[in-house]
């Protein structure tokens, strides 16, 4: 389903040689306040999440066939919406009144190794793993928590709530969501720096 993302990754990664990386975030400090503007921005004011969560949900219906749905219009494309953004909604909820009380800190940090594989993989294990107070890395456990609590409670809205497969299939969508997060945050600098390049020289060609 993600395979259009996935290309432009690996073609971004190749592209660009892997010999400037971004900063990792600094340690500033991590309290309430700042935790309630991180979640707000990432649940409610950020308008590429709305349009990404969109396409997602429009491509997921697409390619698993519930696009029969649309016959009764925006409506019924509604109905394939409103449970995602609502799982959303619950699952940043979840993770921020979690990640408060147990003190995890689970923003990415891109990595400052080099590599296309490295990167990748330090993107994948980042989706699950969170800073504690300490300092130490450890399972975000507010994170796991919370994509299970948003996906369950989402279920019970559908006109039709999701058994077996299709669980599972839902289950697995918001696991690769916080990967395909953390994926695009390390490497789109790197898309970015490949955009402008193209850029500069078709202004020159022409």
């Amino acid at each position: 389903m993600k395979n259009v993302i996935a290309l432009f990754l690996l073609t971004g990664g190749l592209a660009y040689p892997q010999d400037q990386q971004p900063a990792a975030k600094a340690a500033e400090k991590f309290d309430f306040k700042a935790r309630f503007a991180w979640y707000a921005k990432r649940t409610y004011t950020n308008p590429w999440g709305h349009a990404n969560l969109i396409g997602e949900v429009t491509v997921d219906d697409f390619a698993f066939g519930d696009v029969k749905r649309w016959g009764t219009g925006l409506s019924g494309w509604g109905k394939s919406l409103a449970p995602v953004y609502g799982q959303r909604v619950v699952d940043n909820t979840t993770e921020f009144l979690l990640g408060a009380l147990v003190g995890d800190d689970a923003r990415y940090r891109p990595s400052e190794k080099r590599g296309i594989v490295r990167r990748g993989l330090h993107a994948t294990v980042d989706a699950f793993t969170a800073r504690a107070k300490s300092g130490n890395t450890r399972p975000a456990y507010s994170r796991i928590i919370a994509v299970t609590t948003g996906i369950l409670i989402a279920n019970q809205w559908r006109s039709k709530p999701e058994t077996g497969y299709t669980l599972s299939r839902a289950l697995t969508f918001g696991v690769t969501d916080k990967i395909q997060g953390d994926l695009l945050q390390e490497f789109t600098p790197d898309l970015k720096h490949m955009g402008n390049k193209i850029w500069r020289k078709i202004r020159r060609d022409h």
